[in-house]
């Protein structure tokens, strides 16, 4: 019978099992448990794969052999689930083998273990083997316990023994199982994410490095407050801004092509510009053959469209504009020709929209458009179902662009509403747009450069000061 003192002990060691949520911690207490609740010398730990038995965790303690395990391998050849070893025959079986003594047993091959005491002077005697099972009674892998031990003395393993451990082996089979379908469903999750990376940057080749960028980057971010204990980071917190770091521009699937894609101002209408000034400066010509043009007039004209012309050029990568830049426009903007044609002007309303944007390439209509990715990554988001595990992942995400001030969109949230993730990645994010090198519409910036920025929008209240000084550490600017 189980003494209360060995219940506890089982009890003790299923609730420890059931809170474990590192697999190859768990596949280490399951041997280590067998052990101690059978009072038992030695044991390995087998995990199945294909069709063979690989070994994973070996333990001798008369012979101080504590080999495998996490981080580490058994270089010992698998074992073919088809061969004729107890561990293989358990396998294919599904049934607990339990021998007294190895030595006088004809009924399973045991050349294994004696080619072991043989090299080892250790002497094999009693042996209980199980098989790891799942809820579907699919073999996860064998477990086998060697020599069961009372006062120094080698027994056989009792009844009340197998039936203790068998249960112990069935709980762990379906706490490996579950673990697995979490594994399972976090990669299934993780290809997921990665996937949709894939498509939002094959969108556009003008930022085809930023999202996992900023993913990395935030990653070190948090390692490095870990590190240094600013804060406390979990590891589900930074699974979770990992995530979100990567889903964060999600929503710019939505976003057209010719919006998210625009390099330069008047990209889609500069083709058609410089036709129609070609086309005033043939009527001009013409003009000037009928006579309707003096020759310093026709000097003129042409003079002024070959100005326009160079202007409009340099004005569409132009990444900002000067008061005579702005002066200039508006005086193209007036001018007009009388054709043959019909009445011809330098800049359509259109173009003139594009001509006279401040800062970039897009109009306040596309850059409203383009905020609007956030919006549309939080729909998207909301029809994931991220669980508990992952449920700050929309929230991060899709507030990416707030500011601490409720200056920033689409909500206008303020520092109240702001988490530390949150906080994290919109410096984070601001960084990486800064810096990259993969904008054709701005050059990339200095570290030191980005990171005064960063500092300045902290003093403005935008950005989190102390995460911004914290953030300056780890990119190598101590002031």
């Amino acid at each position: 019978m189980i003494l209360n003192r060995d219940l506890e002990k089982i009890l003790n060691i299923t609730i420890s099992m059931s809170k474990e949520d590192d697999y190859s911690h768990l596949l280490e207490s399951i041997l280590d448990d067998g052990m101690d609740i059978s009072n038992c010398d030695a044991g390995t730990l087998y995990l199945k794969k294909d069709d063979k038995l690989e070994f994973f965790f070996m333990v001798t303690k008369s012979l101080n052999v504590r080999e495998g395990g996490v981080g580490k391998e058994i270089e010992l050849p698998p074992v073919d689930i088809n061969s004729s070893s107890v561990a293989a025959m358990c396998a294919r079986t599904k049934r607990i083998i339990n021998v007294e003594d190895v030595y006088t047993d004809t009924r399973y091959n045991w050349e294994g273990p004696k080619k072991y005491d043989d090299l080892t002077g250790y002497h094999t005697q009693s042996v209980l083997v199980l098989p790891l099972l799942d809820r579907e009674k699919n073999v996860l892998g064998v477990m086998q316990l060697i020599n069961a031990t009372s006062f120094d003395n080698v027994i056989p393993f009792s009844k009340d023994v197998e039936r203790i451990i068998y249960s112990l082996a069935s709980l762990s089979g379906i706490l490996l199982n579950n673990m697995r379908l979490y594994d399972d469903i976090k990669e299934l999750l993780e290809s997921f994410v990665s996937a949709m990376v894939k498509a939002i940057e094959s969108r556009t080749p003008y930022n085809a490095f930023h999202t996992m960028n900023v993913s990395r980057i935030s990653c070190e971010f948090a390692d490095y407050i870990n590190e240094h204990k600013y804060y406390e980071i979990s590891a589900d917190d930074r699974e979770e801004l990992k995530l979100a770091a990567m889903l964060h521009d999600v929503g710019k699937m939505i976003i057209p092509n010719e919006i998210l894609n625009k390099a330069t101002r008047f990209e889609g209408l500069l083709d058609n510009m410089l036709l129609r000034y070609n086309l005033i400066k043939a009527c001009i010509n013409n003009k000037y053959l009928k006579n309707e043009y003096t020759s310093s007039q026709y000097n003129n004209e042409i003079i002024f469209i070959d100005n326009a012309t160079a202007f409009i050029k340099k004005l569409d990568n132009a990444s900002f504009l000067t008061d005579d830049d702005k002066n200039y426009i508006e005086v193209l903007k007036k001018k007009s020709y009388d054709t043959e044609f019909g009445k011809l002007v330098l800049l359509t309303d259109e173009e003139y929209k594009n001509a006279i944007i401040a800062k970039g390439t897009l109009t306040p209509e596309e850059r409203k458009e383009i905020e609007k990715h956030v919006v549309y990554t939080a729909e998207i988001l909301n029809e994931i179902k991220f669980g508990n595990k992952y449920q700050m992942v929309k929230e991060i995400a899709s507030n990416h662009h707030e500011y601490l001030d409720g200056s920033g969109y689409p909500n206008h949230l303020t520092a109240s509403e702001l988490p530390l993730l949150v906080r994290m990645i919109t410096i984070v994010d601001i960084y990486e747009s800064l810096i990259s090198t993969d904008r054709p519409y701005k050059r990339p910036m200095p570290t030191p450069k980005a990171l005064s920025i960063l500092k300045e929008m902290a003093k403005e209240g935008k950005l989190d000061e102390r995460l911004v000084e914290i953030f300056s550490e780890l990119k190598g600017d101590i002031k």
